[in-house]
Formats: structure tokens, C-alpha cells, sequence
């Protein structure tokens, strides 16, 4: 049976990473595992906000940085599109879609672009 689906997004700095999910998204780390303890890279970061999930890395054989696309569901499309814009983040514009979204995209630093979306009959 399916629990749950977790995306992994390839990184080129952990550090860079976790200040964008979790300095500007609203995201928190949830464990960081990192192979030398003295060094930040490779990394293998879990941040979380509310119930989105998601897999921050470092390690080459996760892919290569800016080549995922993730879409993530929100009770408030409009409202997290204010914070973000609010918190200096390049969005790109609010959009009502046929087919029953309510959504905006922007991209993380390393390319990987991310789609906030609200179901509006849900």
C-alpha cells in the first residue's frame, strides 16, 4: 500500500539550499546527514513544512541540481504567493487554470522549479 511520495531535489550547496527552503520558504530541516561531519557537502537534508516533504541533496548520484520539478498543494494558493513575493522571491504570476488549479511557479536557486498549487473544488 502507498504511504506517501517524497521528491529529492539535486543541489549544488546544502547550506544555500537550506537558507532558501527554510530561511525563505517557510520550510524547517528535519535531519541533515552529511558522510564527513566536517564538511557541509555532500548532503542529504529532509525539510518539511506542515504536510510537504521534501528531499534536499547534494549527492551527485540524486541528480544533477535544477533538473526536478516539484508541485506542491496548499490550502491558500493567493496567501503563500503574497508571503513568498513578500519575502523577495521571484514568482511568476498567480494563474487560474482550466482544469481547476489555482497556481504560481518559481525556482530555487539551483534551477529546480517548484508549482504551488491550491484544487479549487478540493
Amino acid at each position: 500500500m502507498f504511504k506517501e511520495a517524497v521528491p529529492i531535489l539535486g543541489v549544488s550547496s546544502s547550506e544555500a539550499a537550506e537558507v532558501f527552503y527554510c530561511g525563505k520558504l517557510g520550510f524547517r530541516r528535519m535531519y541533515a546527514w552529511r558522510p564527513h561531519p566536517d564538511k557541509l557537502d555532500p548532503c542529504y537534508m529532509g525539510v518539511v513544512r506542515d504536510a510537504a516533504h521534501v528531499v534536499i541533496s547534494s549527492f551527485p548520484g540524486d541528480g544533477p541540481p535544477g533538473a526536478r520539478t516539484v508541485q506542491i498543494y496548499v490550502e491558500a494558493a493567493a496567501a503563500v504567493y503574497a508571503e513568498y513575493g513578500q519575502a523577495g522571491i521571484a514568482v511568476g504570476e498567480l494563474w487560474d487554470q482550466s482544469w481547476g488549479n489555482i497556481e504560481f511557479s518559481f525556482e530555487d536557486p539551483d534551477g529546480n522549479s517548484l508549482c504551488i498549487a491550491q484544487d479549487k473544488n478540493g
